[in-house]
């Protein structure tokens, strides 16, 4: 992330009164899309996916791109785990997908996001894939989103705690794919989009100064591009012992496309150059590279992490 002003703490947020009803209203929901924190959904109602008449299997396939970019070290971090199981006894698709971008101009950003990614992964894998394992009786159930809480709280409090004299944060951003479920846990301007039936929709909503400020009418989008303070977080990761989190579920299309990534990509490139670079007929490693390419040539000065998932389900 760009050098910025320091961390902005809840009391330093802009105060307009219609901020939060104007947060609040991006978020409202419909049938098909999203739900937020409190659903039930468990890994045993994984939305069971009925056999297909082309007779082809479910598939999950991941690029990734976590490159310096324009800096002298990395402070993204990203991870990929998917899993496939054949036989008689199948597991639903799983594919676990986190990036986390270091707070830029803070003294451990790399380390911050490397512990949130991967304290986050290890407490999913252990509450939800390992269960999927078992071979006697049902898996044990498991309320997704309260999982998803948790793993972000734990690695909220695994960054926090592990140097107290340092000040480090992180975005963290948490896609899992279980079935046809798509369940995300989110904190920062890291950002998760999907791609479907050629539209490009943005999932995860921005904690960031510029998007409040988009939120309450103060800047329009296109000043934001401009705004001197665009990369200031209203939330991060390990800058307290908590940290509120967003959570989402939605059920995935037949076919599309995912894409996590740092804002060293959707910082500088237009969500409509992102869209055009994700419906070419390009390679998974193709892909990931385009966008790389592409964000260095709208002169981003941050690392890039791109993460593409194509999904068939």
């Amino acid at each position: 992330m760009n050098e910025t002003p320091p961390f902005i703490q809840p009391e330093d947020k802009p105060s307009k009164p219609d901020a939060d009803a104007a947060v609040a209203q991006t978020a409202e929901l419909d049938e098909t899309a999203v739900t937020r924190a409190g659903d039930t959904a468990s890994i045993i109602d994984t939305g069971n996916i009925a056999d297909d008449a082309s007779g082809k299997e479910p598939t999950l396939r991941a690029g990734v791109r976590c490159d310096v970019g324009a800096r002298e070290r990395n402070e993204d971090s990203c991870l990929i785990f998917s899993s496939e199981a054949g036989g008689h006894f199948s597991l639903v698709p799983f594919g676990l997908y986190i990036v986390a971008d270091g707070m830029g101009g803070h003294t451990n950003g790399h380390v911050a996001s490397r512990i949130a990614s991967r304290v986050a992964a290890h407490y999913i894998l252990n509450k939800i894939y390992m269960p999927l394992l078992q071979t006697l009786g049902p898996p044990t159930q498991v309320p997704i989103q309260e999982v998803l809480l948790d793993a972000v709280q734990a690695a909220n409090t695994a960054v926090f705690e592990d140097d107290p004299e340092v000040d480090s944060g992180t975005t963290l951003t948490v896609a899992l794919v279980l079935g046809r479920r798509l369940h995300v846990a989110h904190v920062g301007d890291s950002r998760l989009y999907l791609l479907a039936d050629g539209k490009l929709e943005q999932i995860s909503v921005d904690h960031s100064l510029v998007q409040r400020l988009q939120d309450v009418g103060t800047l329009t989008a296109e000043e934001a591009t401009m705004y001197r303070y665009r990369n200031v977080l209203l939330r991060a990761v390990g800058q307290g012992e908590e940290v509120e989190v967003d959570t989402y579920m939605r059920l995935l299309p037949r076919t599309g496309k995912l894409l996590l990534c740092s804002d060293g990509l959707c910082g500088f490139v237009s969500d409509e150059t992102i869209r055009e670079v994700m419906s070419q007929d390009f390679s998974l490693p193709q892909m990931v590279d385009e966008l790389y390419e592409t964000a260095l040539a709208a002169h981003s000065n941050d690392n890039v992490t791109a993460v593409v998932v194509d999904f068939s389900l």
